[in-house]
């Protein structure tokens, strides 16, 4: 039988696991997305799935329907045979549909070819893939810039294809960011906490993910200052035309 000491042992050891995992996000660290654009990713993923699993059971109604016609003397005489035999297929298509791989995530080379409208949630994916082998002050930071690179997204979907802030977005978001988050996880886990070059490569990490979330932040607000410009020159325009608010 365990003693009182091996159990209060057992539950201080059990506490400090816990204090750990919230500490590093919880649970959600490796499961919910960082960001609304690779949330939709997913959804959409997810209704693929359930589209494939619909058809393939509609396309397994007709199998069993065509067999019941071409063979219905023999299932008519023995019914276990017919019922067995869909039983069987649907189990099988069932098995099938579940042993698809989830959606995958994107290799570094795949985010330096993807276009810079595209590449948001993409490289959203992949950071969220990363989450289990980054410390907590930088999963911190990570979720700011989940939220940064949506906002980043909202004004790529109104801006020209040729505009040369796209040429910027794809080195910030679809190299440099990744580069360093890779650049971290290849160091060995026992020595990411010693200091090397004045800082510990978790430090490293978590300061220059902040330097990443406010260039990601300034070239947000450069997009943002086209659309900034027009409200305000259609502003004016009103006001001349039909004057201001103290004139009524």
């Amino acid at each position: 039988m365990a003693s009182p000491a091996h159990d209060s042992a057992a539950i201080l050891a059990a506490a400090r696991a816990s204090l750990a995992q919230n500490q590093a996000g919880g649970r959600r660290v490796s499961g919910a997305p960082i960001g609304q654009r690779s949330a939709a990713l997913r959804r959409g993923e997810t209704k693929r799935k359930a589209i494939a699993f619909a058809l393939a059971l509609m396309a397994l109604g007709l199998a069993v329907q065509l067999a019941v016609t071409l063979v219905g003397g023999l299932i008519a005489t023995i019914p276990i045979i017919g019922k067995s035999l869909a039983i069987a297929a649907m189990v099988l298509v069932i098995v099938a549909l579940l042993r698809q791989k989830p959606l995958a995530t994107p290799s570094l080379d795949t985010l330096r070819a993807t276009k810079p409208k595209a590449l948001i949630g993409q490289t959203q994916l992949w950071l969220e893939a990363q989450r289990p082998a980054l410390p907590a002050p930088a999963l911190h930071v990570l979720g700011t810039i989940g939220t940064q690179l949506d906002s980043l997204a909202t004004q790529l979907d109104r801006t020209d294809d040729a505009a040369p802030a796209l040429a910027q977005v794809r080195q910030l978001v679809g190299e440099q960011l990744p580069n360093l988050v890779k650049a971290y996880t290849d160091i060995p886990p026992s020595l990411r906490k010693e200091a090397h070059a004045g800082a510990s490569p978790d430090e490293q990490l978590t300061e220059s993910l902040g330097k990443i979330s406010t260039e990601i932040d300034s070239v947000t607000r450069q997009l943002a200052e086209g659309k900034l410009d027009a409200l305000a020159i259609q502003t004016r325009f009103l006001d001349y035309k039909y004057g201001g608010p103290s004139e009524g």
